[in-house]
């Protein structure tokens, strides 16, 4: 669905724990950013989600002093956008936010594959909050891996991470497993006096940021645990690249890979360096770490949808002025 009136377009990244909103004019000028509350509808049901939506939408447009109206375009990139089901659901609450407004969506994946390569074939390996991935060759053809649970498969994921860590102190600490420095290491880092007091302590999104920089302070010392699961780290990545080459790019002279997510935006060492020596040697490939959200990505599609060609230009202008955007937040 294609829309033609109006000036301005909006991204929107909705996530567990936030939402990101990007109102931009057609020409690529990023004007406002937003952060809302998550509105993952999975989480809140949907009619909160459509409050939530509707709610952020109405500020960011009073922001800039315009209407719905001279809205041409939204793309929504959604957690919680997975089975056919979801579609559905997601695609009428969609359309009670913005009756009269043009729009489209996928999963936040699928945004964040964009964020990277600007609407143009190629592959993301995303790792924060949980993991999703996406693939789109040359000819169109697109493919997902992942991106449900870690009790469906998914291995990368700032909490999955967490707990492989926590559960290697342990396991050593009480001898099931080979001697880790991460067994004084964690209970140093949080005041504790075993890791068996790990049980009584919130996992928030700061507590699993903390453990997972103990883990890679400890792989960086040069402890066999810490690099064995960074090695471990590397091998999934690797394996969800080669499902996605082997099937849509083994064809292609180049592809590109895009790593986006908290995680991975961290550049940790020594992973990153693991990772950079293995795909390089396997693979003709560029490899991407946006430095800017994938809400970005959202940004990008929306304006393709009102017709706005992605040139050079236009995607360097998205992203200066989202950054400068952020810098007003």
């Amino acid at each position: 669905m294609s829309g033609s009136v109006g000036k301005y377009v909006l991204g929107v990244d909705i996530g567990n724990s936030k939402t990101s909103y990007a109102l931009a004019g057609k020409d690529g000028v990023v004007y406002r950013i937003l952060r809302g509350s998550g509105a993952n509808y999975q989480e809140i049901g949907r009619d909160e989600m459509v409050t939530r939506l509707t709610q952020s939408i109405t500020q960011i447009l009073r922001q800039q002093a315009i209407t719905l109206e001279q809205l041409c375009y939204i793309y929504y990139g959604a957690a919680g956008a997975d089975t056919p089901e979801d579609f559905t659901v997601l695609r009428q609450a969609f359309r009670e936010t913005t009756p009269n407004t043009f729009f489209d969506f996928d999963n936040d994946g699928w945004i964040a594959l964009h964020s990277g390569t600007a609407g143009k074939p190629g592959m993301v390996v995303t790792c924060g909050t949980g993991n999703t991935n996406f693939a789109v060759n040359s000819a169109g053809t697109r493919m997902r891996i992942g991106g449900l649970e870690e009790m469906l498969g998914d291995r990368l994921g700032a909490p999955a991470i967490c707990g492989y860590t926590l559960a290697a102190a342990r396991r050593s600490e009480d001898g099931r497993d080979e001697p880790t420095i991460l067994t004084s290491l964690l209970p140093a880092a949080f005041g504790l006096r075993d890791n068996s007091e790990f049980i009584n302590l919130e996992k928030n999104p700061s507590f699993v940021e903390k453990v997972i920089s103990v883990l890679f302070e400890a792989a960086q010392r040069g402890d066999g645990k810490s690099l064995q699961i960074c090695w471990e780290l590397a091998q999934e990545v690797l394996k969800i690249v080669s499902r996605f080459y082997e099937t849509l790019f083994r064809e292609e002279k180049q592809f590109t890979l895009v790593l986006e997510g908290s995680f991975f935006k961290a550049r940790y060492q020594p992973l990153m360096t693991m990772l950079e020596l293995a795909l390089h040697q396997r693979y003709s490939m560029e490899l991407v770490i946006p430095d800017h959200e994938p809400v970005v990505g959202a940004v990008f599609l929306a304006l393709r949808g009102c017709g706005t060609d992605l040139t050079h230009q236009v995607v360097d202008r998205v992203i200066r002025t989202c950054h400068q955007a952020e810098q007003s937040l």
